[in-house]
């Protein structure tokens, strides 16, 4: 063999080599490419699962507080209302313990 045959040889098996190493890195990229995509695509499906249970989350909160708005005049007295019902009862009592003052004095 001649050293021009032996030097093509080498070459071609060079060229082969390179080939098959850009080859399989070509297919790890690729594999390792539709991983990340599934991975993407089931994380996108999570986050719509959890966007929708949020979603009826905050329905239903904003339902209840909806409710306890409507509700809390009827459950609940305010100070100032209260303060003024207790003037009232306390103008009332003295009226009777004044008129009962009266009756036994007089």
């Amino acid at each position: 063999m001649e050293m021009a045959q032996i030097t093509a040889l080498i070459g071609a098996a060079a060229s082969l080599l390179c080939t098959l190493v850009v080859g399989a890195l070509t297919y790890f990229v690729k594999q390792t490419l539709n991983d990340f995509r599934k991975a993407d695509e089931r994380n996108a499906q999570k986050l719509a699962e959890v966007d929708k249970r949020h979603a009826a989350n905050y329905k239903e909160l904003t339902q209840q507080i909806s409710d306890l708005k409507s509700d809390l005049p009827l459950v609940y007295v305010l100070r100032e209302d209260f303060i003024r019902s207790m003037n009232n009862v306390d103008g009332k009592l003295d009226k009777i313990i004044c008129s009962l003052a009266e009756k036994k004095g007089g």
